[in-house]
């Protein structure tokens, strides 16, 4: 080819000189530069061979180049494939990109020709149906076979309507696998076309969906349990949308509300008429909190219904958030708690009164234990006052013989006429006047000192420090008028040097009502009872008071109810029943010891009384 017509060829071109080397057209140089960076053994090409080639351009990037060879004489044309290798690799990089994405989401791809009938399933559709590939041998009826006979309608509508109207289309529908197994498929189907417009295939990918249509069916089970759960539990839902306003109910809503729901639609405005007017303002704070602080919040209010009557509710209200974390919605359940607020008032109720009656009954126990002091005291006066007779009658006999004798020897002496004899006659009279009157005066002081000391113990609650056996001896001799007279006797065993730091004014009382106790309840009446008290060291820190008798004992039944306040199996005789009572509140509570009772083996019964040698203080 003539140089200048080799030179203006409108497209790259070389030619091999005769020298061996290669040589290039004015379009290859303004593309590619000079010909020596080609390859070497690009000369030695033979005619009708292709080669491909890089070579940098004229801006330095490097070009992927088609070079044709033709002769003779040797003449190659040069053809730029750099954007089709480009695209080629683009286009395999997305293929095996989608074909990855395949396999990840385990889509299947399957392809159904209209004029030739053949179905053609990748390996992941033949996975999703769960058959092989022999058994789709038959084409599209194989497909239709293994289709819920339900299903068959519509995927077949789903055809038609690709068919009918070239666009994509997609269908749920269920296929039993190769074990009999329900699957379920999701689907989409799309038309393919000629260059000529007119449909050729259809092909669309398909999915199992199985666990997600068992899951919403399990879901829907889930929300169909809560409902009857809502409805089993008279549960009311409600729901408010924070942006549009609306507030949603189911039935149960209404019926706590007492709401007939044909006549009351909720809306907010509505739900704050018909709530109770002192708690509109917390029903409004739980809101306010609860879109504040994004947390679930439990409130109780009150609600009028139409016919006036007051309802209790309680409801919790909990956020719901959109995908993006924004606040939505407003929800919660509600329950009718009037049942239960209307019987906690008539708790609350029955308590004041119970509390009320107890406080009554505690100021008659107060009313009933002082009188039952004054009347320990009482008796107390008279049987000192019975002892106190004898000492000041014979006193009195006495001073009043002395004095009519020295009245005689007034007379005597005045007269001139007293005699040695007479004189010492009166003088033994007057020693053994005297004698008898100091003996008698003494007694009678111990007594007052006793009743006294007694006396001051049982009205008041001095701690001191005495010793058990003159304080009890004391005590029984302040009972020795109604043991006189019972025909029944006290015996005592005492250490004389025992001594205790407490409340004797406590102790005495415990020891009266056990010894009341016996004289009232032991002793058949034509029986000459005993009763021994023993009062001996318990170790290095009691004391136990052993308070015995051989009386006819305690009934068991009677037992555990023995120290209860007004039990006592004597009403009849007008006993109160607190005796017993008194005493184990003292003994436990102001001597800070123990009170027991029981039975001996004989059949008497015996109370033990165990104190600490040093009380506690009292609170």
């Amino acid at each position: 080819m003539p140089a200048p017509l080799f030179d203006a060829l409108p497209i790259p071109a070389l030619v091999r000189g005769a020298n061996g080397r290669l040589c290039s057209n004015r379009c290859f140089l303004d593309r590619y530069g000079s010909a020596d960076s080609l390859p070497a053994d690009l000369a030695e090409a033979l005619p009708g061979s292709v080669r491909e080639i890089s070579a940098k351009s004229d801006t330095g990037e490097p070009r992927d180049l088609l070079v044709r060879v033709g002769g003779p004489p040797w003449i190659a044309t040069v053809e730029d494939v750099t954007d089709q290798r480009r695209t080629a690799r683009s286009l395999d990089l997305a293929t095996a990109k989608l074909e990855e994405a395949y396999l990840t989401a385990k889509l299947g791809y399957w392809e159904y020709g209209i004029r030739s009938g053949d179905l053609m399933l990748t390996d992941a559709a033949l996975a999703v149906l769960g058959h092989g590939r022999g058994h789709f041998v038959q084409g599209f009826d194989a497909l239709l076979g293994i289709l819920h006979p339900d299903d068959r309608p519509r995927f077949g509508n789903m055809l038609e309507s690709v068919v009918d109207n070239p666009k994509r289309v997609y269908v749920e529908y269920r296929v039993h696998d190769g074990e009999g197994c329900l699957r379920y498929v999701s689907s989409s189907c799309a038309p393919r076309l000629d260059a000529d417009g007119r449909l050729t295939h259809l092909f669309g990918v398909m999915m199992d969906s199985t666990e997600r249509a068992e899951s919403a069916a399990q879901l829907e089970a889930a929300k169909q349990r809560l409902e009857e759960a809502y409805r089993t539990g008279h549960l009311g839902y409600w729901e408010y949308g924070i942006h549009s306003g609306t507030l949603v109910w189911n039935r149960e809503a209404f019926d706590i509300y007492g709401q007939d729901p044909d006549r009351f639609e909720p809306t907010f405005d509505r739900l704050l008429d018909i709530l109770h007017p002192d708690d509109r303002l917390s029903f409004g704070n739980m809101l306010e909190s609860v879109i504040g602080n994004s947390k679930r919040v439990y409130v109780e209010y009150r609600v009028v219904d139409p016919a006036g009557e007051v309802r209790y509710v309680s409801s919790s209200c909990a956020p719901r958030f959109d995908l993006d974390g924004r606040l939505t919605h407003l929800f919660g359940v509600m329950l009718d708690t009037t049942e239960r607020a209307r019987a906690a008032d008539a708790l609350r109720a029955a308590k004041d009164r119970v509390e009320q009656a107890y406080r009554d009954l505690q100021d008659a126990q107060d009313s009933l234990v002082q009188t039952e002091k004054m009347a320990s005291l009482g008796q107390l006066v008279a049987g000192v006052a019975h002892e106190v007779n004898g000492p000041v009658g014979v006193a009195l006999t006495t001073a009043s013989h002395l004095l009519s004798r020295a009245e005689d020897v007034k007379r005597q002496f005045a007269a001139n006429a007293l005699t040695r004899s007479a004189l010492a006659s009166f003088l033994e009279v007057a020693q053994e006047a005297g004698q008898l009157l100091v003996g008698n005066t003494e007694r009678i002081a111990s007594l007052v000192h006793m009743f006294k000391q007694v006396a001051a113990d049982q009205t008041g609650d001095e701690r001191r420090t005495f010793y058990l056996r003159e304080y009890t001896e004391d005590v029984l001799l302040s009972l020795h008028t109604q043991i006189g007279s019972s025909g029944h006797r006290v015996e005592l065993s005492c250490p004389e040097a025992l001594q205790l730091e407490s409340f004797p004014g406590a102790f005495a009382r415990v020891l009266t009502h056990l010894v009341r106790n016996s004289l009232t309840h032991a002793f058949r009446p034509e029986q000459s009872g005993r009763i021994v008290i023993d009062i001996h060291a318990d170790g290095d820190d009691w004391i136990k008071v052993v308070h015995s008798d051989d009386g006819q004992g305690i009934l068991e039944a009677d037992l555990p109810r023995i120290f209860d306040p007004f039990f006592t199996t004597a009403r009849h005789a007008g006993c109160v029943g607190l005796g017993l009572h008194i005493a184990y509140n003292l003994a436990t509570r102001t001597l800070g010891g123990q009170l027991s009772a029981g039975n001996s083996t004989g059949g008497g019964a015996v109370f033990v009384l165990r104190v600490p040698r040093q009380a506690p203080d009292l609170a």
